[in-house]
Parts: C-alpha cells; sequence; structure tokens
C-alpha cells in the first residue's frame, strides 16, 4: 500500500502552476492520474513471468568436474 502525503503548501504550489481552480478539484484530479498512471505499470512478477516456461526443453548437463574439499587450515 503506498501512502500519498500532501500538505498545504504542495496543493497551494500546484494550484498556483495549474489550471485547477481549487485545493479539491486540485487533490482529485492528482490522486487520479497517480492511479491510473500505477495501474498502469506492471510489477516485478508481471515482468518476470514465463507462462510458457513449461513448453521450455531444458536439459542441463552433468558436470564432470571433480571436486576437492577446501583446506581452511
Amino acid at each position: 500500500m503506498t501512502t500519498i502525503t500532501l500538505d498545504d503548501q504542495l496543493i497551494e504550489e500546484v494550484i498556483s502552476v495549474s489550471h485547477y481552480q481549487n485545493a479539491q478539484e486540485a487533490v482529485v484530479k492528482i490522486l487520479a492520474e497517480y492511479l491510473q498512471q500505477q495501474k498502469a505499470r506492471s510489477n516485478i512478477v508481471e515482468l518476470l513471468a514465463m507462462p510458457d516456461a513449461a513448453e521450455i526443453d531444458f536439459d542441463p548437463p552433468r558436470l564432470t568436474m571433480a571436486f576437492r574439499a577446501a583446506d581452511l587450515s
């Protein structure tokens, strides 16, 4: 959940540089635009999802290297 903090100074600044007539209109429009942008963004799970991954043939080769224990003394 995202918390958005709007103080009077920020609202007055937005009103002064925008076409909004009052604080209520400015806040409603700003929040609506913000929510619309957030809906358009994909989250990391959606970006990394591989719905067709089950169809990929993956047969990694076996390791043939011999490993030895590390000397920690």
